[in-house]
């Protein structure tokens, strides 16, 4: 009994360590302040569907022999209701394109588990059009749905981040479940390599594990067009902004891993959210976590402002330059992240400056934009 009420003891404390209004380097929401940030708030209406996987209407290793070809011929079928793509327990190493269509797809591994069923390949920003073209151009042939996204990326002397991504989602209303996709680059320095980017609105990813380096998920590609997104129950991994974009995305269940070896700090979320969107990130009932040597070094960094378009800190002009929003609340933060300096410089070289007001303005622009809330864990 005795040892049961001090780890109940030790619980408290660690919820209790995260009292409002917080400090400026680590803010933290009030009960009231907090139920402005909740999952219905940043989903704004829509409520993610019910997923089923119990259908093939295309089935990927039976009939079709890559993920792109499905893809294709659903999109090419046409209508408005939703069809789905079965693919076969294995490994494919390809792309996956899913331009803006009415045409809404689940896109599932048939595997018992997201491990057995893995779309990996080793796409880096740094590629030439020449040498992406080489990779992945068996794929895509004129006249596809997805042929002009291929033909803009191959026509780039670096193909850059965007081009780098291994499965890309512009349509709404598409559903991910029960698989693995990787982005396997792993060049030194700050390569960006992207394994799962979506630029559309009601996306959801759910049973799945996103494994990368630098920039593993773009999440909404910023400005003010609503994008949102429902990502749950998910294995994401990576270092350097691992997760990254101006989308509207509840995080819900899922596991944060920061990677040690490629670079000596990891940074989990770099938002761009318009100065004007309210909702940007929500990380809900969640674990913040990475490899031992960052449990000695404890550079591991919540969260800094992806600034885009920003070149130098001299340049950010509040309200109207880009100001990334996250909240991380109800979550285990583990003792890789420090205490005491959890967020880091934006990327235009802006220094980080919380708001500890008891009176503040939750988007007042002229702070950055990251909050907790009731979490736990020798990181909190």
């Amino acid at each position: 009994m005795k040892i049961v009420a001090l780890l109940l003891l030790a619980v408290a404390y660690a919820s209790a360590t995260q009292t409002s209004p917080g400090t400026s380097s680590r803010p933290i929401l009030s009960s009231t302040e907090a139920a402005s940030y909740t999952k219905a708030k940043y989903l704004q209406g829509w409520t993610p569907s019910t997923i089923s996987t119990s259908t093939a209407d295309y089935t990927v290793g039976s009939g079709y022999s890559t993920i792109q070809a499905a893809v294709n011929a659903a999109i090419n079928a046409g209508g408005t209701t939703r069809k789905y793509i079965k693919i076969s327990a294995g490994t494919y190493s390809e792309v996956v394109y899913i331009p803006n269509t009415n045409v809404p797809l689940t896109i599932y591994g048939g595997g018992s588990a997201p491990a057995n069923t893995v779309i990996s390949l080793s796409l880096s920003a740094t590629l030439t059009g020449t040498q992406y073209k080489s990779a992945v151009g068996s794929l895509f042939s004129s006249g596809d749905p997805a042929y002009s996204i291929y033909s803009s990326c191959a026509s780039k002397s670096a193909i850059g981040t965007s081009c780098s991504t291994v499965f890309w989602v512009q349509a709404p209303g598409v559903q991910i479940v029960n698989l693995t996709i990787e982005n396997s680059s792993k060049n030194s320095g700050t390569d960006q390599a992207v394994a799962v980017q979506t630029n559309a609105d009601k996306v959801q990813i759910h049973n799945a594990r996103l494994l990368g380096h630098q920039d593993t998920l773009c999440s909404g590609s910023g400005g003010t067009t609503v994008q949102r997104s429902h990502v749950s129950d998910c294995y994401i991994a990576g270092d350097v902004d691992f997760v990254f974009g101006g989308g509207s995305t509840v995080f819900e269940g899922c596991t944060f891993h920061a990677v040690a070896g490629r670079s000596t700090e990891a940074v989990v979320f770099a938002p761009d959210t318009a100065p004007s969107i309210s909702y940007g990130y929500l990380v809900i009932d969640s674990t913040i976590t990475g490899d031992t040597s960052f449990l000695t070094s404890k550079e591991v960094y919540l969260a800094r402002s992806w600034d885009s378009g920003v070149s130098s800190s001299s340049d950010y002009v509040a309200g109207t330059s880009p100001n990334g929003q996250v909240v991380i609340r109800e979550s285990t933060i583990d003792g890789v992240v420090s205490t005491t300096a959890p967020y880091t410089t934006a990327t235009s070289g802006r220094a980080y400056s919380g708001n500890a007001s008891s009176s503040r303005n939750l988007n007042n622009n002229s702070y950055n934009r990251f909050w907790e809330y009731g979490n736990s864990g020798d990181g909190a």
